[in-house]
């Protein structure tokens, strides 16, 4: 921000720390917001320390600092994900049609997984998902995608709050297994082990921060992750994600 003489340093300082974390779902730590908008970091200290006392900021265990309900019930709209993605709706088009599979992108809120943007396969007979849809955060690729740097503790706290009977809910070292391919290959894939007896692949996207902001997937059935197949659309995946990435930060 441009200072003025008819403005408060203090108060642009506490707008840029605001404006960052709700620009970036997965949060901040404070020495990335110290890094990235260039101010001391006592001073990002007492902001920070500020805006928890009035619960616009709130403190994660993984020490991520995010937008807090004392913000959010004043501006849900504004950090709406759906808008916030919306210019990536091409990228996913594209994807769609490359893969001939159905592609989609999923935000964490919270304990749950929500699909934003879908982009239609171009086969007459498909796997497909609504926008809009929520799941718990923990299950399947989507899940193990969005939790990619979050800790076993983290996991294994979601898994005991989840109310749907997933597997994952009583079994979190599946989501464990998938957050270490993640991390070793770049991608997880899940195989029929869903409800719906659906296989998907996913990669994260990763935002200005180097943090999960989203998760990409593609949906099919079994004949189109065979293992031939399975580097080509990683490919594709990974691509599409660094695109998406690139549109969050321009935007």
């Amino acid at each position: 921000m441009n200072n003025s003489p008819n403005t408060i340093p203090a108060v642009e300082k506490t707008m840029e720390v605001m404006t960052a974390l709700g620009n970036h779902s997965s949060g901040a730590t404070q020495q990335e917001l110290v890094t990235r908008l260039g101010l001391s970091y006592s001073s990002c200290y007492r902001i920070l320390r500020t805006l928890q006392n009035g619960a616009w900021v709130t403190k994660g265990n993984d020490g991520r600092f995010r937008l807090g309900e004392g913000f959010l019930i004043f501006a849900r709209s504004a950090v709406d994900p759906a808008r916030r993605f919306e210019s990536c709706r091409p990228v996913l088009e594209r994807l769609a049609g490359e893969s001939g599979l159905c592609a989609k992108l999923s935000v964490r809120r919270g304990g749950e997984q929500l699909t934003v943007l879908r982009a239609e396969s171009p086969r007459p007979v498909s796997v497909t998902g609504r926008e809009g849809a929520a799941f718990p955060v923990i299950e399947g690729s989507v899940g193990a995608a969005l939790l990619a740097d979050v800790s076993a503790e983290e996991i294994e706290l979601l898994a005991r709050n989840c109310r749907e009977e997933i597997p994952e809910r009583n079994r979190p070292e599946l989501v464990l297994e998938r957050i270490r391919a993640v991390q070793n290959e770049g991608f997880t894939l899940n195989m029929g082990v869903n409800r719906w007896r659906i296989d998907a692949m996913s990669v994260p996207v990763r935002d200005g921060f180097g943090t999960v902001a989203a998760a990409l997937t593609l949906l099919g059935y079994d004949e189109d992750f065979r293992p031939e197949e399975q580097n080509r659309l990683f490919r594709l995946l990974r691509r599409a994600a660094a695109e998406c990435a690139k549109i969050q930060e321009r935007g």
